[in-house]
């Protein structure tokens, strides 16, 4: 498993965990980032760029975890064990 899909494993984790709140988001529905995220694991490290883009500050998926209540677990995958997958140098 790349990098990359280790941190979209876990964002799908969270995802699925409960209710998730997108009205900040540019998705109807939670289902829809899923399937993006899906679509982006099956192609490993070559999405590295596109998935920096939904994780950036005030990205899609920042803005879903504040809005949600998870953003201090978010905060600890974007500092400590997904760090370097977000990192520009990586891919």
């Amino acid at each position: 498993m790349s990098p990359v899909q280790a941190l979209i494993d876990d964002l799908l984790l969270i995802l699925r965990s409960g209710e998730q709140d997108v009205s900040w988001a540019r998705y109807e529905t939670v289902d829809e980032l899923i399937a993006e995220l899906e679509g982006l694991r099956e192609r490993g490290d070559q999405a590295a760029g596109e998935l920096r883009r939904l994780c950036l500050p005030t990205g899609v998926i920042d803005e879903i975890a504040i809005s949600s209540g998870w953003s201090e677990a978010w905060l600890r995958l974007t500092t400590g064990k997904h760090r370097d997958v977000l990192s520009p140098q990586h891919g």
